[in-house]
């Protein structure tokens, strides 16, 4: 026959379950191993959230570092150890151990607070990881995009720039005189912190202002600068700002 030979079924049949055996008791050791490495509860991580949470200890960056390290190296597999890590990084930042806290950061997965994504961007760019700092930060910008794109009572369009993605969020109904407002976001494609200029028509500072000023003009336009670090107010206008207006300072302040 050529050299040629054949199994027969019931061979066949036993080699499969032979094999099936083996790669189940692989399996089986396999989950042994790791519940007996693991010996950590829900009780630890109960006892880790009582530690931040204790009325009786000061919660200083050096304490929160100090439990959260502890329960880490207890329990290494629990699923809450990427909340762990997050924890444990902003308060290595807060410390100022940017060492520990990239370390940490590293560990955290991914992800989706903004203050936790805040200091991991600071964090990377203090320890001179900017390609890890801006990544991080296109993620929270993306993340953040996404979220409003599923907003039904928001309109969110993207813009390409020259120097980075401007991005146009819309709320309310388009009208100015009703509190009406405009966001315009910058993201650099290079080196840089995000930041907004937004048109608003806010009653309580117009009234404010009128209160100050002992005029009682029409409702001001604001034109706002916010950054990471607070918001400066560029502008107020009394006229009819058009929206092609808004776009091109929006543009010339967010990318100069």
């Amino acid at each position: 026959m050529g050299g040629r030979f054949q199994i027969s079924r019931r061979k066949r049949q036993c080699v499969s379950a032979i094999i099936a055996s083996i790669v189940t008791t692989i399996v089986a050791m396999t989950a042994i191993s790791a519940a007996e490495a693991q010996t950590c509860t829900l009780r630890d991580v109960d006892a880790w959230h009582s530690a931040l949470n204790d009325p009786d200890m000061e919660h200083s960056p050096d304490y929160i570092l100090e439990v959260t390290e502890t329960f880490i190296r207890a329990c290494p597999m629990r699923p809450e150890r990427f909340e762990a890590h997050r924890t444990a990084a902003m308060a290595a930042a807060d410390q100022g151990d940017v060492t520990t806290a990239v370390q940490h950061f590293r560990d955290a997965g991914r992800m989706t607070s903004l203050l936790a994504n805040s200091y991991a961007i600071s964090v990377y760019a203090t320890a001179g990881d900017h390609r890890m700092a801006w990544r991080v930060r296109d993620q929270m910008v993306e993340a953040w995009r996404s979220r409003l794109e599923r907003d039904p009572t928001l309109s969110v369009s993207a813009i390409p720039h020259r120097k980075g993605m401007i991005y146009e969020i819309c709320f309310g109904d388009g009208n100015l005189t009703d509190g009406f407002q405009k966001t315009r976001v910058a993201e650099p494609y290079g080196p840089g912190w995000p930041a907004s200029m937004s048109l608003s028509n806010d009653k309580f500072r117009a009234t404010l202002r009128a209160e100050v000023s002992r005029s009682d003009s029409s409702v001001p336009t604001f034109y706002d600068l916010n950054r990471c670090d607070g918001r400066s107010n560029l502008d107020i206008v009394s006229s009819v700002i058009t929206g092609e207006d808004f776009n091109d300072n929006a543009l010339r302040t967010q990318t100069r």
